[in-house]
């Protein structure tokens, strides 16, 4: 699953960025982003801080309604030590379109999908994702009129959860809160 999500990944990033300039509608100011991500992660468990750091990758589509603010859609994929998610999402951001080097704000909301990579018993334990939520500033750099690098920074929370049975066949499910710091470069395309 890993491989199939990680090359789907891939293809839509590739395809996006193939498509020339003149086959997007000039009729409404869209833009495609970008990012590579360090993740500074972690795990409160049981009293316990467990450090848990990763990368990731995200890509989204979106539409500026006006010269400081745009929506889109968009999804990604993050790798920690054991644990993987692939998150779909909303997302708002904010800067001045018109300015070489400005100021961005961003927030994500979406759900991620999970799966867990580590030593884990495979029968009988089940590992889920959930909702995210991801906020933060940065700072956009323009370069072309076409294209622009950002540098970003956010606190991202991802609830999972997992399922396992204990003797006797009886169900328990453990809530598992993540919380990171990513660190992010990317590209914005207009």
């Amino acid at each position: 699953m890993r491989k199939l999500a990680i090359t789907a990944f891939l293809l839509v990033v590739s395809l996006q960025f193939s498509k020339a300039q003149d086959s997007i509608s000039h009729s409404l100011n869209r833009y495609l982003k970008l990012d590579a991500s360090y993740i500074l992660g972690s795990q409160i468990y049981n009293n316990n801080f467990i450090y848990n750091p990763g990368y990731g990758f995200q890509v989204s589509y979106g539409v500026n309604l006006n010269e400081s603010v745009g929506i889109g859609l968009g999804t990604g994929f993050s790798a920690m030590h054991d644990e993987h998610f692939m998150p779909f999402f909303i997302e708002a951001i904010g800067s001045r379109k018109t300015k070489t080097g400005s100021p961005v704000i961003m927030m994500q909301l979406g759900y991620a999908m999970a799966w867990y990579s580590g030593n884990l018993p495979a029968e009988g334990y089940d590992f889920d994702g959930g909702m995210f939520i991801d906020a933060g500033i940065g700072r956009k750099i323009t370069i072309s009129k076409q294209y622009a690098l950002y540098f970003h920074w956010s606190y991202r929370h991802q609830f999972a959860k997992m399922e396992y049975n204990v003797f006797g066949g009886q169900k328990y499910t453990e809530a598992l809160n993540y919380d990171m710091i990513v660190i992010s470069l990317g590209l914005i395309r207009f």
